[in-house]
């Protein structure tokens, strides 16, 4: 999916594209499913032109969950077949993604793909939280109004818990 043009969704289209091919240190992914993150509908609407240009025609996101289909003969953390999430280096509303392997890690077999998209935006969201309040170990208890984040902790609730070990 890509847009020649700022603006709604509407000027986004499903278009064809040559097939990507891995280039030294990435792997290609078969996407089973991509994250909708809110920076998307600002790249979109070419709110954030001015501090992240982009070469029209372009693609939006970068959270992904897929299978490894193709890897550069140098990586080794990850093999074809290999079920993975994380962050691509090409947009992932697409039917394939490049990815840098150090950007990724194996996804639960328990964890259903539409999830697995939504990891990593979340998860690096959570990790640099935790890391510019400086918490080494414990819990991390802060309270927000519903319906932004319910979670049943020993907190007051609703809160959102942390535990860092």
């Amino acid at each position: 999916m890509q847009f020649a043009e700022y603006g709604t969704p509407d000027v986004l289209r499903v278009v064809d594209v040559p097939p990507l091919t891995a280039s030294p240190g990435q792997v290609r992914l078969a996407v089973r499913a991509a994250g909708v993150n809110p920076i998307d509908w600002k790249i979109l609407h070419g709110y954030v032109r001015q501090v992240m240009p982009l070469d029209l025609p372009g693609g939006l996101g970068s959270d992904v969950a897929g299978v490894v289909d193709q890897a550069d003969e140098s990586v080794t953390a990850f093999s074809v077949g290999d079920e993975v999430l994380g962050a691509s280096v090409t947009p992932p509303y697409a039917q394939s993604a490049l990815a840098d392997p150090a950007a990724l890690v194996a996804k639960p077999a328990s964890v259903p793909w539409e999830v697995a998209a939504l990891l990593a935006g979340t998860g690096i969201t959570a990790w640099e939280v935790v890391n510019k309040l400086k918490v080494s170990t414990g819990r991390l208890c802060w309270s927000m109004p519903p319906p932004v984040a319910w979670a049943r902790s020993p907190c007051s609730w609703p809160s959102l818990a942390v535990r860092v070990s």
